[in-house]
């Protein structure tokens, strides 16, 4: 097996570039794109089946997951309003509004806009990137974080179905709430602003129908908290990394008025409850297999 060394960073700055083509050309950055880079780069490191017979089944896994949370949406339960516990989390007070009134401007765009959006936007790179780090170093490794990942977005998956929860930018529309206390879907606004109608989403994903009221738990927020947990222990300086990433995603989402900071916070109790379900589930089967008696030598 070669080692990555220069390939790697070649390959990072492969992905870098093709990704910031992408968004500023308008092309929606999904999951599909992103392992079929990283196909290319496992080919080229002489890794390809290794990768296909990793990879292949965590896709499936996790567009299985995208489309159930779509159906989510049609099951007829009213969404929560989340606002109220927001508030008292917060004297009384909503982050998004006031973040919202101090930098945001419907007639221009902002530097904070297209940082926010940014980083909204790698919610399917950023888990799919860090994975790949550690398939390079720890196949072991890799299947439990993906383990976890899978298991965190499916135990979402049923909260969204029996307790679906309205965003910000819904709960405050203009058509529900006086002008003042209006939350701007930035995301949608800014879009237009840069590409209109030009902006590209493939057909899968369009067809997919993304459930409007899967805000609680923000999986934005908790998809590189959980990698972070992963890196912790074997790549420090990449945990560092992923809690600093955390910290603007959940800036970045509240600004964009597409969560509440308690969907972030209880993102955080869905990256327990998977790790420690996950670990547990494997130091479980390291115990069983070490008590099992040895076979005798034919």
């Amino acid at each position: 097996m070669r080692k990555p060394g220069a390939l790697l960073i070649g390959s990072l700055v492969y992905l870098s570039i093709l990704f910031g083509v992408m968004l500023w050309r308008g092309i929606s950055i999904e999951p599909e794109w992103v392992v079929l880079a990283l196909l290319l780069i496992a080919v080229a490191m002489g890794r390809g089946r290794t990768f296909l017979a990793d990879w292949l089944p965590f896709l499936l896994l996790f567009f299985a997951y995208e489309a159930m949370r779509g159906f989510a949406a049609k099951t007829g339960f009213a969404p929560h309003d989340l606002s109220g516990l927001e508030r008292a989390v917060f004297a009384g007070t909503l982050p998004t509004l006031t973040v919202q009134h101090a930098f945001y401007h419907q007639d221009s765009i902002g530097v904070q806009d297209l940082v926010a959006m940014f980083f909204y936007f790698m919610h399917f790179p950023l888990p799919i990137l860090v994975g790949f780090v550690f398939w390079l170093r720890s196949r072991d490794h890799y299947h439990r974080f993906i383990a976890a990942l899978l298991l965190m977005a499916f135990l979402s998956f049923i909260t969204y179905l029996f307790w679906p929860s309205a965003p910000p930018w819904w709960q405050f529309s203009s058509d529900r709430v006086p002008s003042g206390e209006v939350v701007h879907k930035i995301l949608n606004e800014t879009v237009d602003k840069i590409w209109g109608k030009n902006y590209v989403v493939t057909p899968l994903y369009t067809h997919l129908n993304p459930n409007q009221f899967a805000a609680f738990p923000s999986l934005h927020a908790a998809f590189p908290m959980l990698g972070a947990v992963y890196a912790w222990r074997r790549y420090r300086w990449l945990a560092i990394l992923l809690i600093l990433w955390s910290l603007a995603v959940i800036a970045s989402i509240v600004y964009l008025g597409e969560h509440y900071i308690v969907d972030a916070l209880d993102g955080l109790l869905y990256v327990v409850a998977a790790t420690i379900l996950v670990e547990g589930f494997v130091r479980w089967r390291a115990r069983r297999a070490a008590a099992k008696p040895a076979r005798p030598s034919a």
